[in-house]
């Protein structure tokens, strides 16, 4: 079963959709939100969904747009959730204006949990007065670790190509070592502008060495990639975050894709893709 957690324009709130398959999916509760936000500025966007070594569902999201914590929940069967919290990922980090996109994944050589993050770093710079919803600001990968989502590592940069860049995820890849696909955040909001495309990338430690990125893998106008696995082939989907749809591609390898028809539910933004044995409970809803 595949499980995708999303939030929309019109309500920036956990919702979810399920599919047998890996290509249509539906929409839990006929699009209502599973959960709100009770903590920070009282918004999820971005939510993601992984298991911790708990066995249990951790969501992590994003605090509205300039924050340095990122919001923490867990669920057992991701209807009941627990109370969320604040995790202040980069509050300690002189000059950080926000904390985006916050994901999770499982280093099973030695058994840390990797949270990885987008964040402007500008020391004596503020978060007033600027209008990161339309505007590119200058991004890097941040990440830190943890065994039990109770106590967190010192936050250090995870991911930097030289240039802005966001909304990375990783997957374990085929064979060893780890897939991570990510958006070039270079370029303007105008359908003729180069980048704001996904790229991806391997590597073995987290960290780096990276392998040189492939991409761009997507059209341009485009962001908040997830990877799943479907039979064996991977797919992608990404936000047309203009046009307010979305695009999934395909791939053998993890190095040549090509686009693939999906069934999403509509309004869906910056999703992410679980696949789970799923509770009896939400599935019948």
């Amino acid at each position: 079963m595949y499980v995708i957690s999303y939030f929309t324009d019109a309500d920036e709130a956990l919702h979810l959709a399920l599919s047998d398959d890996g290509e249509s999916f539906t929409a839990v509760d006929e699009g209502r939100p599973v959960l709100r936000g009770t903590v920070g500025t009282g918004r999820l966007r971005d939510p993601f969904i992984g298991v911790g070594p708990d066995g249990l569902f951790h969501l992590l999201a994003t605090d509205g747009w300039t924050s340095p914590s990122i919001v923490h929940a867990t669920s057992p069967d991701l209807l009941n959730w627990s109370e969320q919290r604040l995790v202040p990922v980069m509050a300690q980090v002189a000059g950080a204006l926000n904390a985006w996109a916050p994901e999770f994944f499982l280093d099973r050589r030695t058994g840390l949990y990797h949270l990885i993050w987008s964040s402007v770093v500008e020391p004596g710079g503020t978060a007033e007065g600027r209008d990161f919803e339309h505007l590119s600001q200058d991004h890097r990968i941040w990440h830190c670790t943890t065994r039990d989502f109770r106590d967190f590592s010192a936050p250090g940069l995870f991911f930097d190509p030289g240039h802005s860049v966001i909304d990375a995820t990783v997957r374990e890849a085929d064979g060893g070592g780890f897939l991570m696909a990510f958006k070039d955040e270079r370029g303007v909001n105008d359908p003729t502008t180069p980048h704001k495309d996904i790229h991806v990338t391997t590597f073995d430690v987290p960290g780096g060495p990276y392998t040189v990125p492939e991409g761009p893998v997507s059209p341009s106008l485009v962001e908040g990639p997830s990877l799943f696995r479907r039979n064996d082939e991977w797919i992608m989907i990404y936000d047309h975050f203009l046009e307010g749809r979305y695009g999934a591609a395909r791939s053998e390898d993890g190095v040549d894709w090509e686009p693939v028809p999906l069934s999403l539910p509509p309004g869906m933004r910056h999703a992410s893709v679980l696949e789970t044995p799923l509770p009896t409970s939400l599935s019948a809803r």
